[in-house]
């Protein structure tokens, strides 16, 4: 999250990771420990795919059509 990649791939522009490099390992746990606590939503989102039709949020995205 501080750096804008994971492993050898750079993150989307639109994950504003350049907020995010300044936090402590404790606000990064806090985060993670807030998200824990959310209940689960299923939407496959790919970016590295083809667009399709989402039913879910009505857009097309890649991984659309597996939702």
């Amino acid at each position: 999250m501080r750096t804008g990649a994971v492993k050898a791939r750079q993150l989307s522009q639109s994950m504003p990771w350049h907020s995010y490099r300044g936090m402590t390992d404790e606000d990064l746990a806090a985060i993670f420990a807030y998200l824990k606590t959310l209940k689960p939503v299923r939407h496959h989102v790919d970016n590295t795919e083809m667009p399709t039709y989402c039913k879910i949020c009505r857009k097309a995205h890649g991984g659309g059509n597996q939702n």
